[in-house]
C-alpha cells in the first residue's frame, strides 16, 4: 500500500510543481498597494501607490482609511490607463492605528499608519477602544446549531442501547458541542459593521483582552486547531500564536489588524503558559475529543465505513516514525520563525524579503499556516454561514500563484485533499504527524510533566488475556497499550480516545482516569451481548 500511496503522490507533487512556477506580475486580476511611511504625525499625510492589474481605461480605485474608532474616510482615484498604476494622498486626522484598504471591485489590499500625537500628555489615559455595534443573533446559523446538536443526544441516547457504542457516541457529541464552543461567536452577525471594519473580527478587540496581565488581542491559546483568520473564534490555534508571535510580531507595536501593547516575548510566554497547562491536565485528549480537525478525520473514517472499504495499516516501524515526524515539523517550524525574525532578534537580515512588505512578511510569514488543512476548513465552513465574505476567500487579492484570496491558498487545498485521501485509508493519518499532537506530548507524557499528568490511561495486567482487540481498534496503531505490563500505559502517540477501553471485553483490564478517578473502565460487553440476545428471543417468543 505504501508503494501505492508512493506512485499517487508523484503525479501530486508534479501538479506543485506545475503550480509555483515563476509567474509574471500580472497572473490574474488583482490590486496591490503600498504606503510611502507607516509612522507619523497627526494631520500629516501619506501617499498610497499601487497598481491594478490587468491594466484597463477609466477605472476607478476606492482606497479606504479606517480610523482607529473604525469610522471612515473614502477616496477614489483613476488609474493609469496603460499601467493601471494609482497614487492618493491622505491626511490622517487621528491618533491611533488606522487600517487602509486600497479596493478594486471585491479585490483589495491591506495596509496600515500608525499615528501619533506628539502634544499629547505622555502620561494621558492611552485612546480607549471603540465600542463596536450592538451584535444580532444569526437566526439561521442558530437553527442548524440546535438541529445538530439535536442529533448529536439522539445518537447519544441511541448509543446507550448498543454498550459497545457507549463512549464512541459520548465522544462524537462532545466533539460536536466543543466546535461550537471554540467557534462561538458565529452565533453572531458582525455584518452590521462598517465595511471594510467588518473583516476585523471582534474577537481581536474584545476577547481575551489583557488576559494574566498581557494583552491579548488575538485569544487565549488552546492546543487544538482553530485558525486565526475567520472572524467570530473563542480562542486561538496555539501554532499560529507561537509562529506570529515569533515573526513577524516579535516587538511590540502593530499586528494583523491590532496593536500588542506587549513584547513578543511576553506572550508567547503566556502562549506556552496556557500549552504546558492545558497538556497537564488533559493531555492528548485535546486531540481525541476536542480538535475540530479531530472530528472531521473521524467523520472521513465514518464515510469510509459507510462505502465498506476496509482500513489500511502501517508497519509498527513506520507508525513510529510517522509519530516522530510530529516533533521534526513543530521543530522546523519553529526554526524557520526564527530565521525569519533574524532581523528583530538578532539585528541581521538572514533571509531576503522579511522586512516588512518583503515577499517572505507577505506570504510566508506564519508558514506552517500556509500549508495546514485545517484553514480551509474553518474559512469555506463560515463563508458558507455568511460569517466571511466568499469573494474575499477565493477572490484574487495578489495575484501570486498560490494566493487565492484573502485567507485560502491553493496550497491549503492540496493539503487538505491529501489528508482526505490519506485519511480514507488510514485511520487518523493526520493526527499521527500533526505538530500540535507532538507539542501537547512533550509538555504530557515526558518527565518531568508525565509525573503531574491529570489524565491517565491504566491496566491491569491480571486481568489482560492478550486478545489483541486493543491493538486493532487504536485508530492511531497504538500498542503500548497491549505490550505493556500493566500500570500506566499512556504514550505520546495516544489520543485518549478510548476506544481501547469501549472495546476491551475484560472487565475492568482498562480503565481512563481523571486525576486519580475512573472516569470510564471496560466491561464484559460479550457477556451482555449474550444476555441482550437472550432477552430479545425471549420478548419475540412472548409477541
Amino acid at each position: 500500500m505504501l508503494r501505492q500511496l508512493r506512485f499517487a503522490l508523484i503525479p501530486a507533487a508534479i501538479v506543485l510543481i506545475l503550480l509555483v512556477q515563476t509567474t509574471e506580475a500580472c497572473y490574474s486580476p488583482h490590486i496591490s498597494g503600498n504606503i510611502s511611511r507607516t509612522d507619523l504625525y497627526v494631520n500629516e499625510s501619506v501617499t498610497i501607490m499601487g497598481r491594478i492589474c490587468p491594466p484597463a481605461d477609466n477605472v476607478s480605485v476606492r482606497v479606504t482609511f479606517t480610523r482607529p474608532d473604525y469610522t471612515w474616510i473614502d477616496r477614489y482615484v483613476l488609474t493609469d490607463n496603460k499601467t493601471g498604476e494609482f497614487s492618493l494622498s491622505q491626511s490622517l486626522d487621528m491618533a491611533g492605528y488606522w487600517n487602509i484598504f486600497p479596493i478594486y471591485g471585491h479585490m483589495c489590499d491591506r495596509l496600515y499608519a500608525n499615528v501619533t500625537d506628539p502634544t499629547a500628555d505622555p502620561d494621558a489615559e492611552p485612546i480607549a477602544r471603540p465600542n463596536l455595534p450592538s451584535n444580532r443573533i444569526n437566526y439561521s446559523v442558530l437553527t442548524a446549531t440546535v438541529a445538530i446538536v439535536g442529533i448529536s443526544i439522539v445518537a447519544l441516547a441511541t448509543g446507550s442501547r448498543k454498550k459497545t457504542r457507549n463512549i464512541s457516541s459520548l465522544r462524537l457529541f462532545v466533539q460536536i458541542i466543543f466546535v461550537f464552543i471554540l467557534f462561538v461567536g458565529i452565533f453572531i452577525d458582525h455584518q452590521n459593521m462598517p465595511w471594510p471594519a467588518e473583516q476585523i473580527a471582534p474577537h481581536e478587540v474584545l476577547v481575551a483582552t489583557n488576559a494574566f496581565g498581557v494583552d491579548m488581542p488575538d485569544g487565549l491559546p488552546v492546543p487544538t486547531f482553530g485558525c486565526y483568520y475567520p472572524c467570530g473564534r473563542t480562542v486561538t490555534c496555539a501554532l499560529w500564536q507561537i509562529q506570529a508571535y515569533i515573526y513577524p510580531f516579535w516587538e511590540a507595536g502593530r499586528g494583523w489588524g491590532v496593536n500588542y501593547d506587549s513584547s513578543g516575548i511576553a506572550r508567547l510566554a503566556v502562549v506556552f503558559g496556557g500549552v504546558i497547562l492545558s497538556s497537564i491536565i488533559l493531555g492528548r485528549f485535546w486531540c481525541g475529543w476536542v480538535c475540530p480537525f479531530g472530528l472531521f478525520m473521524d467523520l472521513v473514517t465514518r464515510l469510509r465505513k459507510a462505502f465498506n472499504i476496509r482500513y489500511r495499516t502501517v508497519s509498527d516501524n513506520t507508525n513510529v516514525k510517522l509519530h516522530q515526524l510530529s516533533y521534526i515539523i513543530m521543530a522546523i517550524i519553529i526554526i524557520v520563525s526564527v530565521i525569519f525574525a533574524s532581523q528583530a532578534l538578532a539585528g541581521s537580515q538572514l533571509v531576503p524579503g522579511t522586512e516588512d512588505g518583503g515577499f517572505v512578511y507577505t506570504y510566508f510569514a506564519t508558514p506552517f499556516c500556509q500549508v495546514c488543512p485545517m484553514k480551509p476548513l474553518c474559512v469555506l465552513s463560515e463563508g458558507a454561514v455568511g460569517i466571511i465574505r466568499f469573494e474575499w476567500i477565493v477572490g484574487p487579492t495578489t495575484g501570486e500563484f498560490y494566493q487565492l484570496g484573502w485567507y485560502l491558498t491553493s496550497i491549503n487545498l492540496i493539503g487538505l485533499g491529501l489528508v482526505i485521501v490519506t485519511g480514507f485509508f488510514f485511520r487518523r493519518s493526520w493526527c499521527r504527524i500533526c505538530p500540535l499532537g507532538g507539542l501537547i506530548a512533550v509538555f504530557n507524557r515526558f518527565p518531568p510533566f508525565k509525573w503531574i499528568s491529570g489524565v491517565r490511561l491504566e491496566k491491569v495486567e491480571e486481568k489482560c488475556t492478550k486478545c489483541g482487540i486493543c491493538k486493532r481498534v487504536c485508530p492511531t496503531q497504538v500498542k503500548e497499550v497491549y505490550d505493556f505490563k500493566g500500570g500506566d500505559v499512556t504514550t505520546a502517540n495516544c489520543l485518549l480516545c478510548l476506544r481501547c477501553v469501549e472495546m476491551c471485553p475484560e472487565e475492568g483490564c482498562l480503565s481512563f482516569k481523571v486525576a486519580g478517578k475512573t472516569a470510564f473502565k471496560s466491561r464484559n460487553w460479550l457477556e451482555e451481548k449474550s444476555v441482550w440476545s437472550s432477552n430479545d428471543e425471549g420478548k419475540k417468543t412472548n409477541q
